[in-house]
Parts: structure tokens; sequence; C-alpha cells
């Protein structure tokens, strides 16, 4: 009657199955996937017989423990290492061919070599980016990164942005504007690294608006909430609702944007834990496809 307690099928079948074997089943070990409420969790079933003085087996005892986790942390690890292989071989890729053709003397006038050396090098910086996007985050998943906090002005370190990225939005003809709130309110954060957020951000509208278009950047402080806050708005192509949920996973990148600029499809990730896991601080999104996007980073105001 184990049926009217156990509603899971085939653990009913793998008990029967273990009884019916009697002594000679000491311990049996299986995977199984069992729907909980709608939700599929995966159990590691651990079954041995039970048996009594007369070595008559009087039961079977089922231990189930429950390793959907570590099979999903495994998936992530199995996808994380596909990805990264994908993503390194494209520029390489890239980079050997262009040699090829160089060594094979197929850049016959000095332009023509010139454009193949330009290749070659943006395709190294990419593969640079890409690898140190990953050892960035690698770093702040483990635990290990070095973490410098102390008191910083958020409008100061967006400003120190926008003038570095400057000549990046003169040469596509891209009007950036900005709205900064008064630098005494501050937050306790490492510098460097909210700089790299904050360039990320302003870097990829630039990037990822067409030319003549518009990056406007704000820096404004929610007094009720004790929130200094971080607008990057672009007139870029946006994000459909579809490629929303997964805009800050790794590798992912909007199918739209990729005709505008290259990207390693890490450093909206990167951001994400800089701001969320390193400073306890929020980034989110808000976009309307067609018509631009708006990245928001919120920081907890220093008292």
């Amino acid at each position: 009657n184990v049926d009217r307690i156990i509603s899971d099928g085939t653990l009913v079948r793998l008990i029967r199955e273990t009884r019916s074997h009697g002594k000679s089943v000491t311990r049996k070990v299986v995977e199984h996937s069992i729907d909980q409420k709608g939700e599929p969790r995966t159990f590691s079933i651990t079954l041995s017989c039970v048996v009594g003085p007369n070595e008559e087996v009087s039961g079977v005892v089922a231990v189930l423990h429950d390793v959907t986790r570590e099979k999903e942390i495994a998936k992530m690890k199995t996808d994380f290492v596909s990805n990264v292989s994908h993503e390194l071989k494209t520029p390489l890729a890239s980079i050997k061919a262009y040699i090829e053709m160089l060594l094979d003397g197929e850049a016959e006038d000095d332009k023509t070599r010139n454009e193949f050396y330009t290749i070659v090098s943006s395709e190294t910086d990419r593969l640079h980016r890409l690898i140190e996007n990953i050892l960035n985050i690698s770093r702040i998943e483990s635990g290990v990164v070095k973490v410098v906090k102390e008191p910083v002005s958020l409008a100061g370190i967006v400003k120190r942005v926008l003038d570095v990225a400057a000549p990046q939005a003169k040469a596509k003809n891209i009007r950036l504007t900005q709205s900064l709130a008064p630098v005494l309110y501050q937050v306790e954060a490492d510098r460097d690294m909210i700089y790299q957020a904050v360039m990320n951000l302003v870097s990829n509208g630039i990037k990822y608006t067409p030319d003549s278009g518009s990056v406007t950047v704000t820096a404004s402080v929610d007094e009720r909430r004790r929130i200094a806050v971080c607008d990057v708005s672009d007139t870029g192509l946006g994000i459909s609702a579809q490629d929303l949920p997964h805009i800050f996973d790794k590798f992912y990148r909007v199918e739209a944007n990729k005709k505008l600029a290259n990207g390693t499809g890490l450093g909206l990730t990167l951001v994400k834990h800089i701001v969320e896991t390193v400073h306890d601080g929020k980034l989110s999104v808000t976009s309307e496809e067609g018509k631009g996007s708006t990245f928001t980073l919120e920081l907890p105001v220093l008292e």
C-alpha cells in the first residue's frame, strides 16, 4: 500500500524493487526528479532493506537528499565554460586569420596592412577586456576581490566619467548631457569600482545609440529613502520585453545591438556584481523597444 502514501510512481517502483530483491540489496543509490507543487526537484535517493532477526525483509528505508541546487550549479559551470570557450574563440580566430593574411603577403599596400593591423589590435583589446571581465566577476563571486571603501561623492565620480567619455560621444556626434546633485552627498564605496560601473553604463549608452543621438546622465539623491541615484538614459534602439529579463545574464547580448558595436556580454553582469554584491546597492533598467533605455544605479547615502 506504499502507493497510497507516496504519489510519485517512480519512487514507489524503486521501493518495491528494492524490497523484492530482499537482503541482497543493502544499499541502492539513484537520482530522480520529482515534481513538487509544479516545480521539479532532483533528489539523490538511497534505498536500503530493513532486515529482521531471522533475515526476513521487514521494510525499506528510502533517504531523499535534495540535490537540485548542486545540479543547477554544475550546469551553470558547464554553461560558463562553454560560453567562455566560445567567446575566446571568436577574437582569436579573427586575430589568427588576419595574421595569416599578413604572413601570406595578401596585404600588398600600406593602407591594407594598416587596416589589418588595426583589426588585430582591436580584437586583441576585445580579448583583453573579456579576460579581465571574467577574472573580475570570478573574484567578486568567490569573495576574494580587494575592496577599499571610503566616503566618496557619487556625483563627483559621475562628473569624472563624463569628462573621460566626452571624446567617445563626440566621435559619434552624440549629445552628452548631465544633471548632477551637489557633491556634499556621499556614499561609502570603492571609488575605482563605482567609477568602472558608471563608466560601463555611460560607455554602453554611447556605443548602442546611433549617431547624432543623445545620452543623459543624472546624479541625484532620494532623501526619503536616503539613496544616491545615478540614471543613464539613451536614445538607442531600446531593449525588447523578451530580452529585458536576461540583460544582466553572463554573455547575454541583445541581438539588435550586435550590429551597432562589439561587446563581451559581461559588462552589465560585472556592473550588477559591483553595485549589488559589493556595495549592497541596486541596479535596474527600464526600456522600450525603439525608444531607448534608462539604467538606474542606487547606493545607500552615508549618514
